[in-house]
């Protein structure tokens, strides 16, 4: 059994090994070095025994809702320069979100409405050869990788039936092969930790479409533990979930906390995930000092797809946007899990197109004072976007990336500043900050030289308040419903 699981960690460790000596030019001798030392930090781990595991003892573990990112609603209406305050009333009515985004409104720029993740088609004929590829779809994208078939047991009901499964696909070539397979589509795609886990669900929930869930839930759990990732499989009766654990806080998803760590919760797409809460779940216990893996980062840093553009125009006063985003982006990110706002503002997702408007402002402010320009580039951002809360517009609590927000017609408060602060760095090179007060978001940037206004001091540095959503305001204006109050800090841009 343990020489089956070195050949399993051997491949996994063996692809990721190679894809970085080939990244970085490293000789074979590196790669030989780099694949005897993940080895090592392997072979003590729970790998070696997790059948063992699977088949030992499960213990139940307490569910938790999932956090809310703030519990104060985002104004509906976006304020103006020369507003009365606005009393709040102790508890607001607050419309309930609608089931799904609305039609996109005509608008200055094209709307295209994301198209959900397609219906997995019906798995094809095991009776295929090596050379035969299969095809599926990862959010409409088409993915063709050589046809791997592994045997899914038809029915997993206790903890011994899963360990017995682990011991078949661990045992299996074509199994550890279909690792390295999904691993180099992935690759080719530069998909970070999440989307490696919906690539490996789109691939299972399409290949053995006519399985059953709880088969499927074994099989992803393989692949992306061979992938290097702290998943768990849980039970609760008939059902099988996965458990994840990331690197930041998830928002509105429920979770357990298994040996002090959070583990999400994922359910099979035939299971309503509001069912959860009254489910007690399972999972066995693994060793408190072994090597489980890795949690998933939710951080993206860029993302390779298939070509498919989308026009935007965007004007406002003297200063003007153009061009181009690739929007097979758009589906993939539409349901993307909520994390807090500095992760959606240090990720990335297209680097060229965030090249490409540094470069039109650099050019369009070039020659303005600083001041000027941190104007100009705030009244931009205030008036080229409609607002409408995430509730009102898309159903749901929906932050954008920088890339998004040049898709849809409409945005909050956190959109803007993301977008803002971002502008704020990279065109005029100056400090900022990514600011919250309750129920919005703002922003604050440094300046060379001190002006009269709003401002507050962190680190005994000053810093002016900015706001995007604060309609006609100038840096140095803050909303007159938060100008007694001290803003808490997501995300500064500065020099490291």
């Amino acid at each position: 059994m343990k020489n089956r699981i070195f050949s399993t960690v051997i491949t996994a460790l063996a692809s990721t090994t190679i894809a970085m000596a080939q990244s970085t030019g490293g000789s074979f001798a590196d790669f030989r070095k780099g694949l005897l030392e993940g080895y090592n930090a392997y072979r003590n781990g729970v790998l070696e025994r997790y059948d063992q595991f699977l088949d030992g003892v499960w213990t139940d573990f307490e569910q938790f809702k999932g956090e809310e990112s703030s519990s104060v609603p985002k104004p509906e209406r976006v304020p103006s320069v020369g507003d009365v305050p606005e009393v709040k009333p102790e508890k607001p009515d607050v419309t309930p979100p609608a089931a799904k985004a609305p039609e996109p409104k005509p608008s200055p720029k094209p709307v295209a409405t994301p198209a959900p993740q397609p219906e997995p088609r019906q798995s094809k004929p095991s009776t295929v050869t090596p050379d035969v590829n299969y095809d599926f779809s990862f959010y409409g994208l088409p993915v063709s990788m050589p046809a791997i078939d592994v045997h899914v047991t038809n029915r997993l009901s206790s903890p011994r039936d899963f360990g017995t499964q682990w011991r078949e696909f661990a045992g299996n070539d074509n199994a550890r092969r279909l690792i390295t397979e999904l691993t180099s589509a992935a690759d080719k795609m530069t998909l970070n930790d999440y989307l490696r886990y919906e690539l490996v669900t789109s691939y299972v929930d399409s290949k053995y479409a006519s399985s059953p869930a709880t088969s499927r839930m074994a099989l992803k759990h393989f692949l992306l533990v061979g992938m290097g990732y702290n998943v768990r499989i849980g039970l609760s009766g008939s059902n099988a979930v996965l458990l994840i654990p990331f690197k930041q806080t998830v928002y509105a998803r429920t979770y357990m906390m298994v040996d002090g760590q959070k583990f999400y919760i994922f359910t099979d797409k035939s299971l309503d995930p509001k069912a959860i809460l009254s489910m007690r779940i399972s999972t066995c216990e693994l060793p408190k000092n072994a090597d489980t893996g890795n949690p998933m980062d939710l951080r993206i840093a860029g993302l390779n797809l298939p070509y498919k553009p989308h026009r935007y125009d965007l004007k406002f006063k003297d200063l003007s946007l153009s061009g181009e985003v690739n929007a097979n982006i758009f589906p993939i990110l539409y349901n993307y899990p909520q994390m807090p706002t500095a992760d959606f503002a240090r990720s990335t997702v297209l680097a060229d197109v965030r090249d490409d408007i540094v470069r039109q402002f650099k050019s369009q402010l070039d020659g303005k004072e600083e001041l000027e320009a941190v104007n100009s580039l705030l009244q931009f951002v205030q008036g080229a976007f409609e607002y409408a809360t995430d509730e009102a517009f898309h159903g749901f609590e929906k932050p954008y990336f920088f890339e998004e927000i040049l898709y849809y017609p409409k945005c909050d408060c956190e959109d803007r500043a993301i977008f803002y602060t971002y502008l704020l760095w990279n065109v005029l090179g100056l400090e900022n900050q990514l600011i919250n007060f309750p129920g919005h978001e703002s922003a604050s940037v440094r300046l060379s030289q001190p002006i009269k206004g709003d401002a507050y001091k962190h680190d005994g540095t000053t810093y002016y308040i900015s706001d995007p959503t604060y309609i006609g305001s100038v840096t140095g204006m803050c909303m007159p419903t938060y100008s007694r109050e001290n803003p808490g800090v997501d995300y500064t841009y500065k020099k490291r």
